[in-house]
């Protein structure tokens, strides 16, 4: 049995093989304590090492260097969390995880999407761009509710906390209202005929937990057909957002903290250069410059990491977080900002 498909691209998750819904589910769910085979992880090492190389975007890519890896003789997953913050360290990248691994509290508990009206002031709390399927029901259904949202003249979108996703969901969102601004962001990433790399395992990992109905439409969308004869290509873009055709005249101010990562961050940036939107709070994270993040497993040890398939350019460095326009104490209550929304624009 394995995970991964045969007579293809390698690292492939094989969507019907027993072994991966067996270890999604499980992996999903570990703790710092949940135990794992020391010696099963130290004969993993060069197959770990090789997985590096070849699939962490930065490294097979030539931008960063991997140095010597060495999987630790654990017992539990969480002390492989010494690992994973070296190998942060070594190649810029806060994106990796180790399934297990000990984890900063990121996310709030409560639905991906919340309205409110606050002193005559859309509130939108926005605290994560991917989860479970109703999740990506939520921030569908946002998206799908821009022309409402956007009637409202002063709106906050608070993106405190917000661990990221996929900052389509914002684009959408905002698409119809925004400015034209070029050179928004570039990026190169690993694509197959086109299509992303990264959206074969991503489903295929979504699936193996929530079932068939756990990938997005748009996920399956993008991800490629795997064939014997495909190659790995790297492409590069320019993204430009084109300007909509419902300008808006309103304001908006976008609340975020040091907990804002990933696409939380990118949409605020998004929305500040699309829509004219004020940053109030503290710079975010710094977990940008890489993203696409997809899930490998190694089956004899079942470590599971994530990984990035491309790299974005904001034109500065943004490993240090996106800054803010207006600082804010991060606690200060969203509705004591919306009583007080004209004093910071």
């Amino acid at each position: 049995m394995s995970l991964y498909l045969q007579r293809t691209l390698r690292w492939l998750f094989d969507p019907d093989s027993p072994e991966l819904g067996t270890l999604a589910r499980e992996a999903d769910a570990r703790t710092s304590a949940t135990p794992c085979d020391p010696d099963a992880l130290e004969a993993d090492t060069a197959l770990f090492t090789r997985l590096l190389r070849e699939r962490h975007f930065g490294v097979a890519t030539g931008r960063v260097a991997l140095p010597d890896v060495t999987l630790p003789r654990a017992e539990t997953w969480g002390e492989l969390g010494a690992l994973r913050d070296e190998l942060r360290a070594a190649l810029v990248d806060e994106h990796i995880r180790i399934f297990g691994a000990p984890r900063a509290s990121v996310a709030d508990d409560g639905p991906a999407v919340e309205r409110d009206v606050v002193a005559g002031v859309l509130v939108l709390r926005i605290r994560r761009l991917v989860g479970t399927p109703d999740d990506e029901r939520l921030l569908t259904a946002w998206a799908a509710g821009a022309d409402g949202d956007f009637a409202h003249d002063r709106i906050i979108v608070d993106l405190r906390g917000n661990s990221g996703g996929n900052d389509g969901h914002t684009h959408d969102w905002a698409s119809r209202r925004l400015r034209a601004v070029e050179r928004f962001c570039t990026s190169a990433g690993w694509s197959v005929r086109g299509k992303p790399l990264g959206y074969w395992n991503a489903v295929a990992w979504r699936q193996a937990i929530h079932g068939l109905d756990g990938a997005s439409p748009s996920l399956l969308a993008r991800r490629h057909d795997p064939q014997p004869d495909d190659e790995l290509e790297v492409d590069v873009e320019t993204h430009d957002l084109t300007a909509g055709d419902l300008p808006w005249a309103g304001r908006m101010l976008v609340l975020v903290d040091g907990r804002t990562r990933s696409s939380g961050e990118s949409s605020a940036w998004l929305l500040r250069s699309g829509l004219g939107a004020r940053l109030v709070g503290e710079p975010t994270f710094g977990m940008i410059e890489y993203g696409d993040i997809v899930q490998y497993a190694l089956r004899r040890s079942g470590l599971v990491i994530a990984l990035p398939t491309k790299s974005n350019d904001f034109g500065f460095p943004v490993e240090i977080g996106f800054p803010v326009d207006v600082p804010l104490d991060p606690s200060t209550p969203v509705a004591d900002v919306a009583r007080r929304f004209d004093t910071f624009v």
